[in-house]
């Protein structure tokens, strides 16, 4: 008793003077203390009760029951019969006490002895089909709501109670009937977010009633899974784990299924072989395990092929791991393979490709920073009004997911200079006039750049009219401009920072901001057309 509260042993027979030498030296004072009666022990208890303190009150509750049983086993017939009545609230007492600090076990023996002590006591029965309501027994509870109610039939919330526990039963049933049709592929792909989240609606509803029944959180969990949601699957795991179910294959096997989710394939496929070793014979885990090593072998292909360059291997690779990777569990996983094949195409520069790819994994992760800053830059490679708004939008939502001060200014020196490349998409692009992108190697500037200026020659459309000549002399200058400034790599440099095109000739010209603000005076003036074409074809031997 002395765990519960801070009461003094005593000892009875050291409180009973054997001869006068152990009394006072007062005359006529009795130095024995009177006994506490079970009735004050269980007022005791309810004092600790309403101040929340229940295990003290369970402790004083204990004295109560202790105290009555000696009285009942000492008592006349007409003592049992007086006594037993109260013992049995005493019991009840005590199980709200244990109901109280989640000693539910303690509590329901509490119940069935103070229906012992007194069958007609019919609040006892109300209590342990509560409680058996919290840890889960349905059926046991409405059992227990009957045997009560054979004595009291008519209290209208008890009935309400009873028929309440047959729908959290419906409920239940209904829960694990999405989710088993689910689990069996009877639900269309189209259908398992909708059945799941009516699981998880239904089995919420029961958890709250029965907030200690493991396996409801257990049904929960599985509804989390098909939903997506894997670091509260994750969590909610943890929890059961703790409460005693660390043991559970099916507990084990759904955490598996959130740290994939989570995209910890390692750690999966660690937990799956912890079912295993335990049940051999465990067909999911088995196959699940198979699966996640099958798809981490090709994904190390995949990895392999792009460390060593070999780019195009590595789509291949990526693409098939995509293809292997499933569908429901995997999106934190398939979000990075996405990203990986992104980063293979970027290699291969391919942007558009890589536009889509991290589409995909933003899609599925929208938290994705490096996906944000890699479409950001393949989008501002491609180049056009509405790529470069796409890219200042990503670098802007790149800015909030960043983590470190260093980040933020990288990415601030890049916002800029996309608001810059937004301003020029508006207007004329040398790298769109001479059909390159923005990362074109010097040989593709000077191929690009003889096939348009041969197409566009004077010459070529003498014989046209006035409006063809006219057009054809405006392209054939405009491809001359574009190719003297993207051919000089300090021009080009300059360009590509942001200095407008008319201040690329003066030195002290600075980079625009993107804000209309003209940072230089003096323009550019440029080479003649035709004569840039001759020096041109001459360099060119042709």
């Amino acid at each position: 008793l002395q765990r519960f509260v801070n009461i003094p042993a005593m000892n009875l027979d050291e409180t009973m003077g054997e001869d006068d030498s152990s009394s006072s030296s007062s005359e006529g004072m009795d130095d024995s203390l009177p006994e506490t009666s079970h009735a004050d022990h269980k007022s005791n208890g309810n004092d600790c009760y309403k101040k929340k303190d229940y295990r003290g009150a369970i402790a004083h509750y204990t004295l109560a029951i202790e105290t009555a049983k000696a009285e009942i086993e000492d008592g006349d017939d007409s003592v049992v019969k007086e006594t037993k009545p109260l013992l049995a609230t005493y019991y009840g007492n005590r199980a709200s006490a244990f109901n109280m600090i989640l000693k539910y076990k303690e509590a329901l023996d509490d119940c069935d002895a103070s229906l012992a002590a007194d069958p007609s006591f019919t609040k006892a029965y109300f209590r342990k089909a509560k409680i058996q309501t919290t840890v889960g027994d349905l059926d046991g509870a409405i059992k227990s709501y009957s045997l009560g109610m054979i004595r009291d039939p008519n209290d209208s919330k008890i009935i309400q109670d009873k028929e309440e526990i047959a729908t959290l039963k419906q409920r239940l049933e209904l829960s694990r009937d999405l989710l088993a049709k689910i689990r069996d592929g009877r639900t269309l792909p189209s259908s398992v977010k909708r059945d799941a989240m009516q699981a998880l609606r239904q089995i919420e509803i029961v958890i709250a009633k029965c907030s200690a029944w493991n396996e409801a959180s257990l049904v929960k969990l599985e509804a989390l899974v098909y939903l997506g949601r894997f670091n509260d699957g994750y969590s909610l795991s943890t929890k059961l784990m703790r409460m005693g179910m660390s043991g559970s294959s099916d507990l084990i096997l759904l955490r598996a299924r959130c740290l994939f989710g989570q995209g910890s394939l390692d750690d999966a496929i660690k937990h799956l072989r912890q079912i295993l070793a335990g049940d051999p014979d465990n067909r999911s885990a088995m196959k699940q395990l198979k699966e996640l090593r099958s798809l981490g072998r090709k994904k190390e292909e995949a990895d392999t092929a792009y460390k060593g360059r070999k780019f195009d291997e590595a789509v291949v690779r990526y693409t098939e791991a995509l293809e292997m990777c499933p569908v429901t569990d995997g999106s934190a996983y398939r979000a990075k393979l996405y990203f990986n094949r992104a980063s293979a195409n970027a290699n291969l520069r391919k942007h558009e490709d890589v536009v889509s790819d991290c589409t995909e994994a933003i899609n599925l992760d929208d938290e994705y920073f490096k996906a944000y800053m890699r479409r950001a830059a393949s989008n501002l490679i491609i180049g056009g009004e509405k790529e470069c708004q796409e890219a200042v939008r990503d670098y802007e939502k790149a800015l909030e997911l960043a983590k470190t001060e260093e980040q933020e200014r990288d990415i601030n020196k890049k916002i800029r200079s996309a608001r810059v490349q937004l301003k020029r998409a508006k207007r004329k692009d040398f790298y769109k006039v001479l059909d390159v992108s923005r990362d074109a190697t010097e040989s593709e500037i000077k191929k690009s750049y003889r096939k348009l200026a041969l197409k566009w020659h004077p010459d070529r459309h003498s014989s046209s009219t006035d409006e063809e000549k006219k057009k054809a002399e405006q392209v054939f200058r405009d491809v001359n401009l574009a190719y003297e400034v993207l051919s000089d790599p300090q021009k080009k440099r300059r360009y590509d920072e942001g200095v407008d095109e008319q201040d690329l000739d003066n030195p002290h010209a600075r980079p625009d901001d993107g804000t209309g603000s003209m940072h230089g005076h003096g323009g550019m003036g440029g080479l003649d057309p035709e004569m840039l074409f001759q020096m041109f074809m001459q360099q060119q031997g042709g």
